[in-house]
């Protein structure tokens, strides 16, 4: 594998919690919609049945993007526990802290320089060197 597939490969599991961050707004979302067309609704006796398809739509949206979000949830933890593992293999352990701050914690560069103590062109060298140790 070279270098770029294995930086794709750790950059799922970021990806995928970004998915979830949007299926969360979305639902959130369908979620205020349902309030608004539920507090609309205080007369019964006008006979439109629009107000009650309105909330069957929110309540059936709702209902996917939690199904959308559960299975989300499900891919990230197995990502993780993969990706956990691949960063595992590596010996070093200022590199194995290096790809988690990265890939697992989502830190850019600088923050890890910061938090790692190393300036940033070293921070690059270091992320060359563990991808090169992954197996």
């Amino acid at each position: 594998m070279t270098n770029q597939e294995k930086k794709q490969y750790l950059l799922q599991y970021r990806n995928n919690e970004s998915e979830i961050s949007r299926t969360i707004e979305e639902l959130t979302r369908w979620e205020s919609r349902a309030r608004r067309v539920t507090s609309g609704w205080s007369d019964l006796s006008s006979g439109t049945s629009n107000q009650g398809d309105r909330i069957q739509m929110c309540v059936e949206k709702i209902i996917e993007m939690q199904n959308k979000l559960a299975e989300q949830i499900d891919r990230g933890v197995a990502l993780r526990e993969d990706i956990e593992k691949a960063i595992g293999a590596v010996a070093d352990d200022r590199l194995r802290l290096l790809l988690r701050y990265r890939y697992i914690d989502g830190y850019t560069w600088e923050r890890i320089a910061v938090e790692m103590h190393y300036s940033w062109r070293q921070v690059v060298r270091m992320h060359g060197k563990a991808l090169e140790e992954m197996s």
